[in-house]
C-alpha cells in the first residue's frame, strides 16, 4: 500500500492521543511508509514513549534520502551512535522498524565478548550476500565489529535530542502541543530520565516542565558550583599556572560560542591538578565550570570500584556511564577525583596484570573518545594527591596532557580566601596580619576558620571581630602574661625603630607563635638597591632593637638567635656582607658573596673581629634608641598584646599619636607612609 499524504486539520487546543494530528515534520510517517494515516496513528497510541522519542531523535537526525535508503537496507551497512550506553536499547528497538535488517548489533559495553574483532565475520557474510546490517553503540570503534565501522555507507551520531525531536514525541504521545521548548533543554539528561519525563495522560507544556526541572537539577549535579566563586575571583591558584590556565580556557570557550573558533582548535582543555589535601583542586574545578557556564559531573575514581564489587565489565559499564552522561550534556566539564585509583601499569601486581592492565586500557580508550573523537566535548579536570602514581599515558599531551600543582596560599592569597568565606562580615578590616598568621594553611582550613569564627560571633550575639577570626587562626596562647608581653615589645621595637629609622615599613605584627619564633614582623625593606653603608646600618639597627628590648625590659635572652633566620643571624650577614661583599666596609677587595662573607666571618679571627666591632657599635645605638622611643614601643606593644596581630596601618596610628607627645619625630619617608 502507498503512503497516504497526510493534510492537518486545524485541532482543538488539546487532542485525545488517538485524535493526534501533528504537523508535518512532527509526524513520524517516514517510519511506517506502508501505513495509511490511521495506522499511524494507532502506533503512535500505543507505542511506548521510549520508542517514540527513540523514533523522534532518529527522524531529526537523519536525512530524508538516507531513510529511504533504510527502508529497503539491501547490502546497506550503517552504525549510529548514542550519547550513553541506556541510549542503545530504544535506539534499537526504533532502528528495527526502518527497514528489514538481516543482523542487528547492538552493544553497550557490559560483556567482554564485545570487541571490535568479534562478530566481523557475521557482517562480511551478510553484507556479502546482499542483505542489510545495522550496529548500535554509544562507543562504536571501542565495541563494534571493527569491519562494520570501516564499511558504514551511513554514519549517524545521535546528540541530545533537539526540541523538534521533543516536540514531535509530546505531541504524539499526549495529543497535545508542548508550547515552546529551550534549545538544549535535554542536555546531559538520560534517555530514561527524558522518557519518564513525557508521560501520557498529561499536556504537552507539563511534559516540557517536567524536562525543564530535570535539566535544573542536572546543571549542579555537583552542589558545590552554586556556592563557589567563578575562577576569575579566586585566590591561591596562581603559582603554578592554574589559574592562567583555566583563564585561557574560558577566553577560548567565549570565542567559541561567538563563532570564532571551531571547538577542535581547543586543544589545551585538559589537565591534572596535583597538591595536599585541601588545596582546592575540586574547588578550582567548580570554579571553572561556573565562569565556563557549562555543568560540571564530578566522580570520585576508587568508586567505580567500591560501587561494582571490583568485576571489571561492571567495573568497564561504570565507567562508560560515567562518561556517557557527562558526554551526552555536550559541553561540559567532567572532574575526575582521586584519579591515582586508575592502575598504573608498570607498577599493578602481577598476579593480576591481565586484569589490571585491560581496565586501564579501556579507560584510556574510553578517555581518548571522549577527550579526542569527532564528537567530543567534555573538559577533563583530574585531581590527585599523588601524581607520581598516575600512569605515564594518562597525562601524556592528547589525553589530560600535563600536571598542574596547585601549593598552599601565601599571605596574599590566604588573605583574599579568607574574604571571599567571611562574605560580608569584617568588611573594612584588614586582613592582612591574620592572613599572614595563617599563611601556608590550605583553603579547606581558610574556609573552617571564617566558618568557625562566624558561629563564634553568632553565640556571642554580636557581629564578628577580627579577635574571632584570629582565635581560630592561632591556637590560645598558653604562655604567661609576662612573656607574652616580653614578646610584643620585643616585636614592637622592630617595627617603632624601623619606622624611625626610615629603614623598613612594617606590614604585619604578631605575637603568635611562627615556627621556632615567639613572634613575627614582617616588615618592607625601604631601600632595595643602591644600599649605602648607612641604609644597611639603618637596617641592621632595626634587627637589632628587638635584642635591645629585652635588654631594657628585662634580660637579653636566646629569642633574637638560634636559628639561620633570627634577627642576630641576619644582623651577621649584613655586616659581614659589607666588608667582604658590598665593599662598604672600608676595603675595595671583594672577598665573595654574603655565603663567603659568613665563612670567612667564622673562620678568619681578624675579619670576625671587624665584624663583631660594627655589631657592637650598632647594637649600642639600637639600644638607644629603643630607650629614646620606649613610650611608644611600649604603646605598640600594649595594643599588640590585646589584638595578637596588628596591621602596619594601625602600627604607624599609634606611632603617630605617640611621636609627638614625646617630642621626637618621624622621618620624611616615615611621616609620608
Amino acid at each position: 500500500m502507498s503512503k497516504k499524504p497526510f493534510r492537518k486539520p486545524q485541532p482543538p487546543k488539546r487532542l485525545a492521543p488517538a485524535a493526534a494530528a501533528p504537523s508535518e515534520p512532527d509526524m513520524l510517517d517516514e517510519f511506517l511508509p506502508a501505513q495509511d494515516t490511521e495506522q499511524m496513528l494507532g502506533v503512535a497510541r500505543t507505542a511506548r514513549v521510549s520508542t517514540l522519542l527513540a523514533m523522534a531523535m532518529l527522524q531529526d537526525a537523519v536525512r530524508p534520502a538516507d531513510l529511504k535508503r533504510m527502508a529497503k537496507p539491501d547490502g546497506l551497512a550503517v552504525v549510529v551512535s548514542v550519547p550513553g550506553p541506556d541510549w542503545v536499547e530504544p535506539v534499537t528497538h526504533a532502528v528495527r522498524k526502518l527497514g528489514a535488517w538481516c543482523e542487528v548489533i547492538k552493544r553497550n559495553g557490559s560483556s567482554r565478548q564485545e570487541k571490535p574483532e568479534n562478530g566481523c565475520g557475521d557482517v562480511a557474510e551478510a553484507l556479502g550476500a546482499g542483505n542489510g546490517v545495522v550496529g548500535v553503540s554509544h562507543a562504536p570503534e571501542r565495541y563494534l565489529p571493527a569491519n562494520l565501522v570501516a564499511l558504514a555507507d551511513i554514519r549517524i551520531d545521535l546528540k541530545t535530542p533537539s526540541p523538534r525531536a521533543l516536540r514531535s514525541t509530546i505531541r504524539l504521545a499526549t495529543g497535545s502541543r508542548p508550547g515552546p521548548i529551550p534549545a538544549g533543554i535535554a542536555s546531559g539528561l538520560s534517555f530514561a530520565t527524558l522518557a519518564g519525563c513525557i508521560r501520557r495522560g498529561t499536556s504537552g507544556r507539563a511534559c516540557v516542565r517536567r524536562i525543564e526541572a530535570a535539566s535544573r537539577a542536572l546543571i549542579v549535579v555537583d552542589p558545590g558550583v552554586a556556592d563557589v566563586p567563578p575562577i576569575e575571583q579566586c585566590h591561591g591558584y596562581d603559582e603554578g599556572g592554574a589559574k592562567a590556565w583555566a583563564l585561557g580556557l574560558v577566553a577560548a570557550m567565549q570565542e567559541y560560542r561567538s563563532g570564532l573558533r571551531p571547538w577542535s582548535s581547543i586543544e589545551d582543555r585538559n589537565i591534572v591538578l596535583s597538591g595536599d589535601p585541601g588545596v582546592g583542586k575540586s574547588t578550582f574545578a567548580r570554579s571553572v565550570a561556573k565562569s565556563l557556564r557549562l555543568p560540571l559531573f564530578s566522580t570520585s575514581v576508587s568508586s567505580w570500584f567500591a560501587s561494582t564489587g571490583g568485576y571489571l565489565n561492571e567495573i568497564i559499564r561504570q565507567v562508560d556511564t560515567v562518561i556517557g552522561q557527562a558526554s551526552a550534556a555536550g559541553h561540559a566539564v567532567l572532574l575526575l577525583e582521586e584519579i591515582d585509583s586508575i592502575p598504573n601499569r608498570s607498577t599493578v601486581d602481577q598476579r593480576n596484570r591481565e586484569y589490571w592492565v585491560a581496565l586501564t586500557s579501556h579507560i584510556l580508550t574510553a578517555l581518548d573518545s571522549a577527550m579526542s573523537g569527532a564528537t567530543s566535548s567534555l573538559i577533563i579536570i583530574g585531581a590527585t594527591n599523588f601524581p607520581e602514581r598516575l600512569d605515564e599515558a594518562l597525562v601524556r599531551p592528547g589525553r589530560l596532557n600535563r600536571i598542574v600543582r596547585i601549593e598552599r596560599p601565601d599571605t596574599v592569597a590566604t588573605a583574599g580566601i579568607l574574604r571571599q568565606h567571611l562574605m560580608g562580615d569584617l568588611r573594612d578590616v584588614d586582613l592582612g596580619p591574620v592572613a599572614a598568621i595563617g599563611a601556608g594553611a590550605t583553603g579547606a582550613e581558610i574556609a573552617g576558620w571564617a566558618k568557625r569564627a562566624r558561629g563564634a560571633a553568632r553565640a556571642a550575639g554580636r557581629p564578628m571581630t577580627r579577635a574571632d577570626l584570629v582565635a581560630q587562626v592561632a591556637p590560645p596562647d598558653t604562655r604567661d602574661a609576662d612573656e607574652i608581653l616580653g614578646v610584643a615589645r620585643h616585636e614592637a621595637s622592630h617595627c617603632v625603630i624601623g619606622l624611625v629609622t626610615g629603614s623598613s615599613e612594617v606590614e604585619t605584627v604578631s605575637t603568635v607563635p611562627n615556627g621556632p619564633y615567639a613572634g613575627l614582623t614582617r616588615s618592607r625593606v625601604r631601600r632595595r638597591s643602591n644600599v649605602s653603608r648607612r641604609d644597611l646600618d639603618d637596617f641592621v639597627v632595626t634587627l637589632l632593637a628587638g635584642r635591645a628590648a629585652d635588654a631594657l625590659w628585662g634580660s637579653v635572652h636566646s629569642g633574637s638567635a638560634g636559628q639561620p633566620g633570627s634577627d642576630l643571624a641576619a644582623a651577621t650577614r649584613l655586616v659581614a656582607a659589607a666588608h667582604a661583599s658590598y665593599g662598604l666596609g672600608g676595603s675595595l677587595a671583594w672577598l665573595g658573596d654574603e655565603d663567603e662573607a659568613m665563612r670567612l666571618a667564622r673562620t678568619d679571627e681578624v675579619f670576625r673581629r671587624r665584624i663583631e666591632a660594627d655589631l657592637s657599635a650598632l647594637q649600642a645605638r639600637a639600644d638607644r634608641l629603643v630607650r629614646e622611643n620606649a613610650a611608644t614601643i611600649d604603646a605598640v606593644a600594649a595594643r599588640l598584646v590585646r589584638s595578637r596581630v596588628l596591621s602596619g596601618d594601625e602600627v604607624r596610628h599609634i606611632v603617630a599619636d605617640c611621636i609627638p607627645a614625646s617630642g621626637g619625630a618621624l622621618p620624611k619617608e616615615a611621616r609620608d607612609a
